[in-house]
Parts: structure tokens; C-alpha cells; sequence
């Protein structure tokens, strides 16, 4: 079977021109995390190619959006930038847990390509949400909350 990944992140470090060292580092790390994760979850479920694409222009623009009530939690937005990357990682490892612990899943997950992670509006607004359409997973990522790939398990198996 061919493998192919692809992480393919919609804002490069130039479009995040304003972004200092620590959030360029920390941009860079997620990506770095998110495509480990994707690779994890290919050899696990035998996706042919699986493709995660990450809006970083639409991450920052809801960091701006939502400036002071990232302020007033005391966050930064490197860590804004790693709470997407680990959240996203999180689903990830979710599906290869499941196709590991079910062929019948393992199958539908197999048959995914794409998956597409938007940020949601509000940083204060924590569950994250997913939808499947055809062979892309959807991920709407909520903040502010450490998630960890237990935590999205049902809600995952609930999409097939």
C-alpha cells in the first residue's frame, strides 16, 4: 500500500509576519506534532493518503479576535498555537486507538484523506466539534481546555 502524507498548513510564517520567535517556534512544533500524529494514524489505520490541513491565518485572526479574554486567562500565543497542535494530535490519536480496538471502524476510519481543523470563534468556547462529509473529517477546535484523545473517542465513534 502506498503512503502518502501530506501536512499542508494554509498560513506559512510569513503570514504570520507579527508572530515573534517563541510563536514562529511554537507554530513550527505543532505542525511537527500534527504530522507525526498523521503518520501514527495512517500506520494504524491504513489510510492511502491522509492530508491535514490547518487554517493558521484563521487561528490568528481568532487570537485577535478574542485578545483580552486570551489576555485575562494569562495565556500567550504560542500557546495558543500548541493548544491547537495538541488538540488536533488528541483526535488523531483518538482514531488510532479505536482502529486498533475495531476492524469495523478501523475500515470507515481507512477511508478518510483529509482532515481539515478550523478554530472555533471563541477561545472561551472549549468543546471541540467534529463532522464527517464524504472522506474529509471536520474539526472545529475549542481552546482553553487540555483535551486528550479519550476524551473525543465517543464522539469520533458517533460519526460513523
Amino acid at each position: 500500500m502506498k503512503r502518502t502524507l501530506a501536512l499542508i498548513c494554509l498560513a506559512t510564517f510569513a503570514a504570520n509576519a507579527h508572530a515573534g520567535v517563541k510563536e514562529k517556534k511554537a507554530l513550527r512544533a505543532a505542525d511537527e506534532k500534527v504530522a507525526a500524529a498523521a503518520t501514527q494514524m495512517q500506520t494504524a489505520c491504513g489510510n492511502g493518503q491522509l492530508e491535514v490541513k490547518i487554517d493558521w491565518n484563521a487561528v490568528d485572526a481568532m487570537a485577535e479576535q478574542n485578545s483580552e479574554i486570551i489576555k485575562s486567562k494569562g495565556m500567550r500565543l504560542e500557546w495558543v498555537y500548541t493548544q491547537l497542535g495538541d488538540r488536533t494530535v488528541s483526535t488523531m490519536e483518538a482514531l488510532g486507538k479505536i482502529c486498533a480496538d475495531d476492524t469495523d471502524y478501523k475500515g470507515a476510519i481507512a477511508e478518510i484523506s483529509i482532515i481539515q481543523v478550523q478554530p472555533k470563534p471563541k477561545y472561551d468556547d472549549y468543546k471541540s466539534v467534529f463532522s464527517l462529509e464524504g472522506t474529509t473529517l471536520s474539526i472545529d477546535n475549542g481552546w482553553y481546555m487540555t483535551r486528550s484523545a479519550s476524551d473525543f473517542r465517543t464522539r469520533l465513534l458517533n460519526l460513523f
